[in-house]
């Protein structure tokens, strides 16, 4: 394999280059000022940047040829992450400690199986890679067990040893949790491809072109290199059985290969439906898990308290008699569920005192196998929170039970994906408005901030320019930001923000054309931002039917409108307002959706021809509603000694117009050009890191937003002054030039805000927390806790980047209403 240069050293290369080139453009118009013949400057400057394309393309090219397109390479990086993801969590699970739980099978009847190979398929323990390698000719295998019988644990060993087994550019298994997958609404292949982007995130690169539009993962699955574990078929809704079954069939034809594992009777329903022709995947293999004889547990739990003689061994004498029985205690200690849940709760933990534990012998006066096992899932969770003189818990048991009680019952309801949680869709618990009228509040505050503050430092370094801060007049572009951010509610919420603000610096003279002014303002620049994001996100433009109109967006033009009047005493602003609200309503509606598909680690570049024109598009119409209230403000005004939004004069509303344009065509840009990069394949996925990348992605997106809009703002300001504009933001070009870079920071900065609060997951789920700590009383750190119940206590289990309960069991006990452990079964 030929050698290439490291994504790294190209990107940094890239970015040296862009540093240059802006750098030198930005010198030259600084130095232009100084010399007789400006012009000159501005004129040697444009062949630059036909150069400057050449380069930006051929660093893409570099790019593109320093990622690895060998599909089999890939497979290998994703085999590595794989086995360092499983082996992590198989230590977490502690399902080596004392040893693995001797787990036998036999060959599934043939009512499920498909192949004459399963009648001779039996074994126990780690026997299983092996016989799926050297006697499964197809590699597909379906593994049959009651609840709690094993199943994952198995398929866990059976993953960590067929990629210990594997070659270079083989196959490599991942575990697919079917819990969080409707067969109703989405493929197979396409949700597996999904879920492999979600748990390594690095997939989502754009595959080699000879395989088209598709992802790394893709590219994978087309080429055969993922071998799918399917774990949980039972976990799926009854009545998407047999639907399930025919999509796997069809998505894993014979020749892929595949392991799948279910439950008998939700697997044998699948396979007779009451409706339709059943669905049978060809090539599958079964086994079907034994359960636990007594021996087996006597001598597990003995050996994990210590060993028989000890203390805590003789404490398990009354339960171990019993082992091999009818008795109640016998019949719930066959499951390795239950088995592991009896050691959790009745044996010291390392370092841990066995004098406080609770009896074993209480079991045995369960009444029934039930009663055994629901005492033992009600006791899971204090026994993993009592407290341990080396590892205090953070939360008591009351406290976890009622945070874990909560996020059962909605993983119940299937809001975060059955049997899933993740930290990034937790907002789907926070009232939808909410998020946006918090965006509105934040990014109006901040807007009114940074533009008086701005004033101020432009009035103090150049005291000879006319435009004095005044404050009152101040947030516009915080009102933009919000619409861009929270579409048409947060730009009000914004638009009403400032106007406090701006009401409060302007008393006790506070009148009532001041606020009406700023309400009109914030109705306005509420849909700009709207039609912003429109323009740079949604889908092929067209004029809607009146019929199918926004009216919220109608609405909001036509009040504001009104209240320009009111304020002015005369027509000035409402052409503007009737052009945005006429422009929202028909065209672009409320914006795009708002929500994050997944979290992010950096931004990056991201143009396509439409998206530009998109982009210019939006600015020039948007320039147009304040060239058209300057070239008609005479007539709706009746006079040019009143003031207006836009300058009377048509030279300067065009310059006006044009600046305006500038502003907003930037953002529509920017919004439409950054886009979230995924974390490198192989780095860690779990919930802290992905909330850390995310976050600092947004920090990336306001300083990649800053540095464009600076240099494009600008250097339109600057082109401005020095070919005579009357007026450029306010000021005369005679006044100075150079603070005009100053000036593009403001809408730079709130854009770049913008666009980061819009994409990082991490802004909603900083509002959802909150949100259930202070209505729910969840633990305020709430990725702290879901790792301390996954690293130390056991409750949870990670899969990827997203945590389950350790048994769906467990899951199902904790959403029920809340049980007194010592009323379980009597």
């Amino acid at each position: 394999m030929s050698e290439v240069v490291p994504r790294s050293r190209v990107r940094r290369a890239g970015i040296v280059y862009l540093v240059l080139f802006f750098g030198g453009v930005l010198g030259a118009l600084v130095v232009a000022p100084r010399l007789d013949d400006p012009a000159t400057v501005v004129a040697a400057l444009l062949p630059t940047g036909a150069g400057a394309y050449l380069a930006w393309c051929a660093y893409r090219a570099e790019r593109a040829e320093a990622a690895v397109d060998d599909p089999g390479a890939v497979a290998d990086r994703l085999a590595v992450a794989v086995t360092r993801q499983w082996e992590n969590e198989a230590r977490t699970r502690r399902l080596a400690e004392p040893y693995p739980l001797p787990v036998s099978w036999r060959g599934a009847d043939p009512d499920f199986a498909t192949t004459e190979e399963s009648g001779r398929l039996a074994g126990r323990d780690g026997e299983l890679g092996a016989l799926f390698a050297e006697h499964l000719p197809h590699r597909r295998l379906l593994v049959l067990g009651d609840p709690g019988s094993g199943k994952t644990i198995l398929l866990v060993r059976l993953l960590l040893d067929l990629t210990e087994r594997r070659a270079q550019g083989d196959p490599v298994p991942v575990l697919f949790p079917l819990a969080s997958w409707d067969p109703a609404t989405e493929e197979l292949r396409a949700w597996m491809e999904r879920r492999l982007i979600q748990d390594h995130a690095d997939l989502a690169e754009a595959a080699p072109g000879a395989y088209g539009d598709s992802t790394l993962a893709g590219m994978l699955l087309e080429r055969r290199l993922v071998l799918p574990v399917l774990d949980g078929f039972d976990e799926l809704p009854s009545e998407a059985g047999a639907l399930a079954l025919h999509r796997i069939a069809a998505a894993l034809p014979y020749g892929c290969g595949l392991v799948l594992s279910s439950r008998p009777r939700e697997y044998l329903a699948a396979l007779r439906p009451r409706t339709g022709v059943p669905a049978r995947p060809a090539g599958l293999a079964g086994i079907r898990l034994d359960p636990l004889d007594g021996r087996s547990v006597a001598d597990y739990l003995l050996h994990d308290a210590g060993g028989a003689g000890t203390p805590a061994a003789e404490r398990w004498a009354p339960v171990v008699a019993a082992l091999g029985t009818d008795a109640p205690v016998a019949q719930a200690l066959t499951s390795p569920l239950m088995v592991s849940l009896a050691r959790s709760v009745y044996n010291p933990r390392p370092d841990e005192e066995d004098g406080q534990l609770p009896d074993p012998a209480e079991l045995l006066r369960r009444p029934t196998r039930t009663a055994v096992e629901h005492h033992l899932l009600d006791a899971f969770v204090p026994a993993a929170y009592r407290p341990h003189p080396r590892r205090p818990s953070r939360w008591t048991a009351d406290q976890a039970r009622d945070t874990l009680g909560f996020l059962a019952r909605r993983m119940e309801q299937g809001r975060d994906g059955v049997a899933e949680l993740a930290w990034w869709r937790l907002h789907h618990a926070v009232p939808t408005v909410l998020p946006r009228v918090l965006a509105g509040v934040l990014l109006g505050t901040l807007g009114w901030l940074v533009e008086g503050s701005m004033m101020e430092l432009i009035h103090h370094f150049a005291p000879q320019l006319p435009a004095t801060p005044h404050w009152e007049e101040r947030g516009g572009l915080g009102v933009v930001a919000a619409g861009m951010c929270g579409g048409l509610a947060g730009g009000l919420v914004a638009g009403v923000t400032v106007t406090l603000l701006c009401a409060a610096a302007a008393a006790p003279d506070t009148t009532a054309a001041l606020v009406l002014h700023r309400l009109g303002d914030g109705g306005a620049l509420a849909l700009v931002g709207v039609i912003i994001s429109g323009f740079a996100f949604g889908r092929r433009l067209a004029v809607r039917r009146p019929s199918s109109w926004n009216r919220r967006a109608l609405a909001t033009g036509i009040v504001a409108a009104n209240c320009y009047a009111l304020g002015f005493g005369n027509a000035c602003g409402t052409v503007s307002a009737l052009l945005y609200g006429l422009l929202a309503a028909a065209v672009v509606g409320d914006g795009p959706r708002t929500e994050a598909a997944r979290p992010a680690v950096r931004v990056r570049w991201h143009w396509s021809a439409g998206g530009v024109c998109r982009g210019l598009l939006g600015g020039v119409l948007l320039g147009a509603g304040v060239l058209l209230e300057g070239l008609f403000a005479d007539v709706l005004s009746g006079g040019a000694d009143r003031v207006y939004i836009a300058p009377a004069d048509p030279v300067a509303a065009a310059w006006g117009a044009g600046q305006v344009s500038a502003v907003f065509a930037v953002a529509c840009l920017l919004m439409h050009a950054l886009r979230t990069v995924p974390v490198e394949l192989g780095a860690a996925v779990d919930g802290r890191t992905l909330l850390a990348n995310d976050r600092r992605m947004l920090s990336t997106c306001v300083a990649t937003a800053v540095v464009v809009g600076v240099v494009v703002i600008g250097t339109q300001g600057w082109c401005a002054a020095l070919w005579g504009s009357t007026g450029v933001w306010g000021a005369n070009p005679s006044d100075g030039r150079l603070w005009v870079y100053a000036v593009g920071l403001v809408p730079a900065l709130l854009a770049g805000l913008a666009i980061g609060m819009r994409q990082a997951a991490w802004s909603r789920y900083a509002v959802a927390r909150l949100y259930l700590a202070v209505q729910v009383r969840l633990p305020l750190d709430l990725l702290a806790f879901l790792a301390d119940a996954h690293e130390r206590r056991g409750v949870l289990r990670r899969v990827g980047a997203v945590y389950q309960f350790r048994h769906i069991e467990l899951q199902h006990r904790l959403a029920e209403a809340d049980t007194p452990v010592g009323r379980t079964g009597e």
